[in-house]
């Protein structure tokens, strides 16, 4: 009893109780059916499930210390109540079963008026001194009585001999220990309660995850446009402040006024601490990412500065060339001419005043990173020895070193774990790249410090090989994975330093805003230029950020949607899990399942990706329509920004400076909208615009053009548009632990990365999906894990409950690619792995049906 928890082995010695019973006598203190809800509950799903038992017994319900019944409408009412309530209890275990059943007599012949007793209290007065109640022995004499006659009409066969007794409790043992999960949850109250909290806390998170999510992109938007050079957690906290407390609030009366509050609360408070370290987590993540472009804006704004010097005198010395032709009604042609004739002099004088770029030397610095870190004799040689072009390949005998020794076939053991190890070195590598990525995005400069950065990657991938394995990656591995990583990424760094100096040369830049400072020049030869012409220069530096902007708010739009859609995104992580398997089993593709095995993380991220594809380019184009939206949306904002800043300048006195002042408002009221920069607009800022309520109608005709242009090109648009993929947001909602069982390599589905408490699952698997063989044989070993271990202290941080069933799913698909199997793992199903005959017959239907049950 010590060894076991309490409530699973209540619960299995109720059900066994009433399974070897021809009657079963239900003892409840009071009228309250809670009090026998966990123990009826429990028996109630698991006869369904047993129906080769092929058991129904009969039950009393007893009620102790109610007293006398001295109305008939009294009892009448209490009889109502009771039935009401056990029927609803039979229901919700029904539905779980996938059964067609709606009263508890529907399982055990049941009649509320002769099955259920009322006792009176024991004793008269209170004890010691009390003598006994005579209303008491006179129902215990009923309830004998009612007893002895349903043994009469029991028919014969239906009493057990003891050798048929010995049978029965052999059948109905072997029934339970093959429904264990059963036991998992108190009842099956419990089961769908939990399972719409799942539901519901799915829902919380993406509130909040979109909430921040929005948040971070008007946060983006004001620092690109210089209007934020500060972001503090007590400011972040600000923001998300009342989303958050709105969450709490919603589920906090979930708990309170859901029908099944009093089951719900036990998990109340893992509930909210999840919750809380998601806030936590989003909100870090949302600070870093704000840090970074802070100082990526710094830097840029003191290689701007520089540039802005060299732009103010170009755009100085084209007003003044512009002066000298002021009045002259020149062509198109003859202006862009004498525009011509002093561009490439004013050019040539920037490049004589700029100094050459600086001069760096990325493969010197590999060396020199790697030879500080890697200290040791004939380090430089090995480095050096390395093919420059050659990729990084797991080598077991190379790249792993054992701890310990343990009386386990050592080939079993290196053959299991090597999906582990491989998993955490295709791990770095991606790490390594994604990193790269975000900082070609960000048209970063080249650091000798993302060097460092790579070896710590690699340094935590190493320390994260849990403990209990006999086994580590040795120092070959860190030195070769560290040597392929920095050189694979030093290409990609020479690249974005080049793109990056070239972007940033005063030369170069100025060269690529040739007609920029072209039409400042026009402008100024022209003096006071349309209010048509001006609203036509704005909608064009508008038209790329909007563009950007439309993008990044569908991807967004899209995981919404579909999160809310659809019923693989609804749930948890254990739903998504269900999903995936069923796909994989109606796709019958093995090359999906290996996907699946050994890269789960990678084949969910995949998986999510198709079901967005598949969502967003059918053949009814919801990509169109997702963008079309988020255009207008940024549209509304748009005008919603000329009009307010209409509004604030067309009364003032002042002739000169008004077209400025207008343009700081516009652009102040678009800060948090899209990414345009006050600085961007200043050729246009000194034309004298003073009927700015016709600037409010040529601005409102041209975004209308350039609205309607921009949907004209989505209809060729396809998800390669996005910088940040809508399946990318969507897998960050299931992101959470994945871990994999040391033994059968299934992945725990906890929805948090670092959760307190167990891992845990919806299915283990076979054992040799890890590459487990019987020693000294070639034979797979087909047991599931939860079938042979009930605990073992090297594993403690798994909840593997003893359960010698195998899932029908499993069965399936060992039967079905049984040679793909034998072939991948280097096995037979022979001997102690050979495959039950029992087995071949399960077909995929039956497979999918059990995956449908959980």
């Amino acid at each position: 009893m010590a060894r076991k928890q309490s409530l699973n082995h209540d619960n299995e010695l109720a059900t066994f109780v009433i399974g070897i019973s021809n009657m079963t006598l239900i003892n409840i203190f009071g009228e309250n059916p809670s009090e026998m809800q966990d123990v009826l509950q429990i028996t109630v799903q698991a006869f369904l499930r047993m129906k080769e038992v092929n058991l129904s017994p009969s039950c009393l319900f007893v009620h102790q210390n109610v007293g006398e019944v001295t109305a008939k409408e009294q009892n009448l009412e209490r009889q109502r109540y009771f039935q009401e309530k056990l029927d609803e209890m039979t229901v919700v275990a029904a539905h779980q079963e996938y059964c067609d059943i709606s009263s508890f007599s529907d399982i055990s012949p049941f009649d509320v008026n002769t099955h259920v007793h009322y006792f009176a209290q024991l004793w008269e007065g209170n004890p010691p001194m009390a003598p006994p109640n005579p209303t008491y022995s006179h129902n215990v004499q009923q309830l004998k009585r009612k007893i002895l006659q349903a043994a009469k009409e029991e028919p014969q066969g239906s009493i057990l001999r003891l050798s048929s007794l010995k049978v029965r409790i052999g059948d109905l043992w072997n029934a339970l220990l093959n429904e264990n999960f059963v036991f998992s949850f108190k009842n099956s109250l419990e089961i769908a309660a939990y399972r719409r909290l799942e539901s519901a806390f799915s829902q919380w998170t993406w509130r909040l995850r979109s909430h921040i999510l929005e948040v971070q992109m008007r946060l983006d938007n004001k620092i690109r446009n210089g209007d934020l050079q500060v972001v503090t957690r007590k400011h972040l906290e600000g923001l998300v402040q009342e989303t958050s407390d709105a969450i709490v609030t919603d589920m906090e009366k979930y708990f309170r006024e859901d029908k099944d509050c009093e089951i719900l609360v036990q998990w109340k408070s893992s509930t909210e601490l999840n919750l809380k370290n998601l806030k936590e987590s989003l909100l870090l993540e949302t600070a870093k990412k704000c840090e970074s472009l802070i100082e990526l804006q710094k830097t840029q704004r003191k290689l701007d500065a520089r540039k802005s010097e060299y732009e103010d005198e170009l755009l100085r010395r084209s007003r003044a060339l512009a002066l000298t032709l002021k009045g002259k009604s020149l062509s198109e042609r003859e202006l862009r001419d004498n525009f011509t004739a002093v561009w490439d002099k004013w050019i040539d004088e920037v490049s004589c005043a700029t100094p050459p770029p600086k001069r760096v030397d990325i493969d010197a610095d590999i060396e020199e990173v790697l030879l500080d870190h890697f200290k040791g004799p004939g380090f430089r040689a090995r480095i050096r020895s390395f093919p420059k072009d050659g990729e990084f390949s797991l080598d077991l005998i190379k790249h792993i070193t054992r701890k310990y020794y343990l009386d386990e076939d050592v080939d079993i053991i290196i053959f299991s774990s090597r999906k582990k190890f491989q998993g955490i070195t295709d791990n770095i590598i991606k790490c390594v790249r994604t990193n790269i990525d975000q900082k070609e995005q960000e048209k970063m400069d080249y650091s000798q410090d993302f060097f460092h950065e790579i070896l710590n990657e690699v340094q935590k991938g190493v320390n994260s090989i849990p403990s209990y394995l006999p086994y580590a990656f040795s120092r070959n591995y860190s030195l070769e994975l560290s040597v392929y990583l920095c050189r694979m990424a030093g290409k990609r760094f020479k690249a974005m330093h080049e793109a990056f100096q070239k972007a940033n040369d005063p030369v170069t830049y100025l060269s690529n805003k040739r007609e920029y400072f072209f039409t400042q020049f026009r402008f100024s030869c022209q003096g006071a230029i349309s209010v048509t012409a001006f609203a036509g220069f704005l909608r064009d530096k508008i038209a790329l950020p909007l563009f950007y902007a439309v993008f990044e708010r569908t991807a967004k739009a899209i995981a919404g949607d579909m999160q809310g859609r659809f019923p693989d995104f609804q749930g948890n992580r254990a739903n998504l899990e269900v999903c995936v398997l069923r796909f994989l089993a109606q796709e019958e593709n093995f090359e999906y399942f290996k996907q699946y095995l050994n890269t789960p993380e990678e084949f969910f991220q995949r998986y999510i990706e198709k079901c967005v594809k598949s969502y967003c380019l059918d053949e009814h184009r919801r990509l169109e329509k997702f963008l079309a939206s988020s255009l207008d949306l940024l549209y509304e904002n748009i005008l919603s920004a000329v009009s307010s800043s209409t509004e604030k300048v067309k009364d003032r006195k002042d002739r000169e400076g008004k077209t400025s002042v207008w343009l700081d408002e516009f652009c102040w009221e678009l800060r948090e909208v899209i990414n345009l920069p006050r600085s961007d607009l200043k050729c246009i800022e000194h034309q004298e615009i003073t009927d700015m309520e016709l600037l409010n109608k040529a601005m409102t005709e041209s975004l209308v053009a350039l609205r309607d242009e921009l949907k004209g090109k989505f209809a060729a648009a396809d998800l390669s548009w996005f910088e940040r993929q809508p399946h990318t947001i969507l897998a960050e909602q299931f992101s959470g632990c994945w871990e994999q069982c040391p033994f059968c390599g299934a992945v725990c589905t906890n929805t948090m990365r670092g959760h307190d408490g167990d891992h845990q699952l919806v299915f283990h698997r076979p054992e040799f999906l890890t590459g487990r063989k019987w020693r000294r044989a070639e034979h797979l070993v087909i047991d599931i894990c939860s079938s042979s271990i009930a605990s073992d202290c090297k594993y403690s941080k798994w909840k593997i409950l003893p359960d010698p069933s195998m899932q029908a799913y499993w069965k399936w698909f060992v039967c079905h690619f049984r040679k793909d199997l034998e072939t991948l793992y280097n096995g037979k199903f022979q001997g102690k792995g050979e495959i039950p005959e029992a087995w071949k017959s399960i077909t995929k239907q039956e497979a999918l049906a059990e995956l449908d049950k959980r």
